[in-house]
């Protein structure tokens, strides 16, 4: 893995001189959560001791049958941006998280799990790539993987990319995937220039839309900062690993455009995808 040298250097655009921010940035942080009761209110409370808060935090119950929806709202009285909203049925991942954002009004929309954090100044480091940097489209991270407690967590330095073609294969066929979604920070009036997330994929929703936001040529940028402490536990949606290999079956015929590359490296990635099965679980 290769990180970039500092939090402001470009990736997959050119890197010449931008204009900083002129005007106040806002952020939305957007959470779709099911039964999300055992890890909730630890995603808040560091959502609560962020150094720069959110000016919006819109949290979608995606049709919980635990105490997810009460643990949630006992937290307006600490982030009194937050809005509550949700379905009684659960409409899935997809659906979810456009649901939430269509909610927000704020320029840039920080993505979180419900069962991940975000670390102090996660947010802080966005504002401050975003004001040497006001042309991102997409800005991801790097992130703690944990098991347990994050103090037993391992910092996945994630790569940037030299080009548009790099990230994208390396996004669908390395044996692990650069980047995690709760480091990820979005333009909002892009993202619905895009539709937002393809409600037809039930899983990868998150790998789908980054390799979307590439293959459109919108300005994808790394941010050499720890963003996420990310939960590793056995009810992830990530764990389901045959409904995996088909949706990056579906990717690979999406977005790998040389078709004699396809084949090979959807194999790689099935393997891998097998082998985590085997490994894992």
């Amino acid at each position: 893995m290769n990180p970039v040298a500092s939090p402001t250097q470009p990736s997959l655009v050119s890197a010449q001189p931008q204009p900083r921010a002129t005007k106040p940035i806002s952020i939305a942080v957007v959470i779709a959560g099911r039964d999300a009761a055992a890890h909730a209110g630890e995603m808040l409370e560091s959502l609560a001791a962020q150094t720069r808060l959110p000016e919006e935090v819109v949290f979608f119950d995606d049709g919980s049958q635990d105490e997810t929806r009460s643990i949630v709202e006992s937290f307006q009285n600490r982030l009194p941006m937050l809005k509550v909203v949700g379905s009684e049925t659960s409409l899935g991942i997809s659906a979810a998280r456009n649901r939430a954002a269509e909610y927000v009004t704020a320029d840039f929309i920080a993505v979180l799990d419900a069962d991940d954090l975000l670390t102090p100044e996660a947010l802080a480091h966005y504002e401050r790539m975003l004001e040497c940097q006001p042309d991102s489209d997409l800005v991801y991270g790097d992130s703690l993987v944990f098991t347990g407690t994050p103090q037993q967590g391992v910092t996945m330095h994630y790569p940037a990319f030299a080009s548009r073609g790099q990230a994208m294969r390396q996004v669908l066929a390395a044996p692990l995937l650069p980047l995690k979604h709760s480091s990820i920070l979005m333009r909002r009036r892009a993202l619905e220039q895009l539709g937002g997330y393809d409600e037809s994929f039930p899983i990868k929703v998150d790998i789908e839309l980054f390799l979307r936001f590439l293959d459109a040529g919108k300005k994808v940028r790394k941010l050499n900062q720890t963003i996420s402490q990310h939960r590793k536990h056995a009810h992830q949606v990530s764990t389901k690993r045959i409904a995996g290999i088909r949706a990056y079956r579906r990717l690979f015929q999406r977005y790998e455009p040389n078709r004699f590359l396809r084949l090979p490296l959807f194999l790689t990635r099935a393997s891998a995808e097998l082998m985590k099965c085997l490994v894992r679980g």
